[in-house]
């Protein structure tokens, strides 16, 4: 390994092409992407070679190489490359709070606690954690001037997201994290980010969005609409107001009579 190490070091001493690095590391089993320029591909080179430097110990001089020799005499690259751990970690430790849109009419909200959180929510000044989320469409949220307010019980022991049924498509949602203590008082300790879900319905604008993937720009111009606008049908009754009245009242409310003058 030592050995593959030194002829990295040396082979990127020498001015290679683009064609030439990417190769290689491609031989290495390192991701190439084809934005990658070519000092982007030696970085990625270096950068593997400083990680089996780290990974694997120096072997003494005496000791045999463990890679194989080419017929020219230079020590053969196919030696497993080094695997990265790339699991995901239980915990970042860090207070974190986000909520995302998953349709109009449902939100996924996952979090994440600091160690000092995770003991306070544990001990005995804390009756029950709860998850909240607060309809704020349109208006400057200050903690109390919600639109509704939506509360579930949570374990932070156990449970790390939470998928929330809200009633209304096209609003402005944010979550809180928050207990209960002693007494029965409510207490935040962090909010999330401003989520807004989706509408329910077709979009009434009248612009058209576009992508020059060229340019990289984006294009927004009037829309000319349909080319034949559709004819809707809405409910009536040719009886008027009298007759709508009298079906819904039924004899609960006294109804004024209404001539239709004037109307």
């Amino acid at each position: 390994m030592i050995n593959i190490v030194k002829h990295l070091e040396e082979w990127l001493s020498q001015e290679r092409t683009i064609q030439e690095l990417k190769a290689k590391a491609k031989e290495l089993g390192l991701a190439v992407k084809k934005q990658m320029t070519k000092n982007d591909v030696r970085k990625l080179i270096e950068r593997y070679v400083e990680r089996v430097k780290t990974v694997q110990p120096e072997e003494p001089s005496q000791s045999k190489p463990s890679s194989s020799t080419s017929s020219s005499g230079q020590p053969s690259l196919t030696s497993q490359p080094v695997r990265e751990d790339i699991s995901i970690p239980e915990n970042y430790n860090k207070d974190k709070l986000v909520a995302m849109p998953v349709n109009p009419f449902w939100i996924h909200v996952y979090w994440d606690l600091s160690p000092a959180n995770r003991e306070f929510l544990r001990s005995h000044e804390v009756r029950k954690v709860v998850l909240r989320v607060y309809d704020v469409t349109f208006i400057e949220f200050d903690g109390t001037n919600a639109h509704r307010t939506f509360e579930v019980n949570i374990d932070v022991s156990s449970l790390k997201n939470y998928y929330m049924n809200v009633p209304m498509p096209g609003a402005h949602y944010l979550a809180e994290l928050g207990y209960y203590d002693s007494n029965g008082n409510y207490k935040h300790l962090f909010r999330s980010n401003l989520c807004r879900v989706p509408v329910n319905s077709p979009s009434q604008s009248t612009r058209e969005r576009w992508l020059d993937l060229r340019k990289r720009r984006r294009i927004v111009m009037p829309s000319e609409g349909m080319l034949t606008p559709i004819v809707e049908r809405i409910g009536g009754s040719i009886q008027g107001l009298e007759h709508l009245f009298r079906i819904s009242s039924a004899g609960s409310i006294s109804v004024i009579r209404l001539s239709g003058k004037g109307m």
